[in-house]
């Protein structure tokens, strides 16, 4: 049985593998070109904002959590919070790197809907704040760094990996399981809409599930009856929040807006599911082979892409896993609050790399501590952490 799941496991990474490399390419582009400057530009006051906001969130590869910090610093400065609150919907649910994944399991029907809904239903979600929120104008970022194509590439293929690859192991992992486990008269229960809908809204809405590694979990639920419709208000709540993106919207927005939000990703993943489901009547949805359990043979390109893209969450779990600590005195320690996943020490590194006077920094997730080594006074320090998001609830000096 082991071998079994190991075997259907291994048939969704390679279905994957070569459409998440490709993805990865495309958003080390997107990095280099599209970087948080561009998108603060142009989230200020007005109705078109919220439409911009969903708009530039949707192609953006960056999944639930990793949006926090983005959407506070663009909530910091000015944006107002119709625009956050779409950014915040519309970025995590899909990305052009689970595009193209879902693209590879789940077909071209699939692939099509799911960015639709990310953009409609963050437009919504936004408009339907938009009365309550003033008119305000977007301060011009202070920090502005022309990134290099090594930028994108190190973006592309260290840090994308590093940040996802776990939970794409997990889902595929997840899928097999499901796969070989979950009884097939199960199909019964998961294909009756009345039950399927508000269960895959009830497991997807609390928990974080990343945009792709939620693909090989919903192909595997439709493989065991569940309709296409319940699969996709899965791919579109359980990205779009968790319990910290609930909590960050709720003490950062307000309540009404954090009940506005919930309610919205309730409704936009019902209404897309639906829709999907009538539209189903009338097309084929081309599902692929590996969901008809006709998984056909493995080529070439499948397989050497699927030993590379393992390679690379393997060289990005190692370098966090045996990097050598060098023994330089800090000066600076701060406790950081809302610190929860290596996207955010990614955010912090770089951010406090760029400040002039900084020699070093090391920051550690385990025990949510910023430690710094510099000639540069602390309230900058301070100053650079919560202008990407985060909130200092202490500092010491060291020397």
């Amino acid at each position: 049985m082991v071998l079994e799941i190991i075997k259907s496991s291994w048939d969704f990474f390679l279905e994957v593998s070569p459409y998440l490399l490709l993805g990865f390419l495309v958003a080390g582009v997107l990095y280099v070109f599209l970087g948080e400057e561009i998108i603060k530009r142009h989230l200020g006051s007005g109705r078109s904002s919220v439409v911009k906001s969903a708009l530039l969130g949707v192609p953006l590869p960056v999944c639930s959590c990793g949006v926090i910090p983005i959407a506070a610093s663009l909530k910091r400065q000015g944006a107002s919070k119709a625009s956050v609150i779409s950014f915040l919907y519309s970025t995590p649910v899909t990305g052009l790197d689970s595009i193209l994944a879902t693209y590879a399991l789940l077909g071209p029907v699939f692939a099509v809907f799911r960015p639709i809904a990310a953009f409609v239903g963050g437009v919504l979600i936004g408009l339907g704040v938009y009365k309550k929120d003033g008119s305000t104008v977007l301060t011009e970022s202070a920090t502005h760094r022309r990134k290099s194509i090594l930028d994108g590439l190190h973006h592309a293929f260290l840090y994308m990996p590093g940040e996802i690859g776990k939970w794409i192991i997990y889902g595929v992992l997840l899928g097999g399981i499901i796969t070989v486990l979950l009884p097939s008269n199960i199909g019964v229960y998961l294909s009756n809409p009345y039950l399927a809908y508000p269960l895959m809204l009830a497991i997807s809405i609390p928990l974080y599930v990343c945009a792709t590694g939620s693909i090989p979990i919903a192909a595997a639920l439709i493989l065991k009856g569940l309709n296409p419709g319940a699969a996709l208000a899965f791919l579109i709540a359980g990205p779009a929040t968790n319990t910290v993106t609930i909590t960050f919207v709720f003490k950062e927005l307000g309540k009404k807006i954090a009940a506005i939000y919930l309610l919205g990703i309730a409704l936009s993943a019902t209404i897309f599911g639906i829709l999907l489901d009538m539209t189903a009547k009338y097309v084929n949805l081309r599902i692929p082979h590996i969901l008809n359990g006709t998984m056909t043979k493995n080529t070439t390109i499948e397989t050497v892409s699927a030993i590379i893209l393992l390679g690379l969450i393997l060289i990005a779990w190692a370098r966090k896993r045996f990097k050598k600590e060098r023994k330089i005195d800090m000066n600076l320690k701060l406790k950081i609050a809302n610190m929860s996943c290596e996207g955010c020490v990614y955010t912090i590194e770089n951010r406090l790399k760029r400040l002039e006077g900084v020699r070093n920094v090391k920051v550690t997730l385990r025990n949510r501590e910023v430690l710094v080594d510099g000639e540069v006074p602390t309230e900058t320090v301070v100053d650079a952490i919560e202008d990407v998001g985060y909130e200092v609830e202490g500092m010491e000096e060291l020397n």
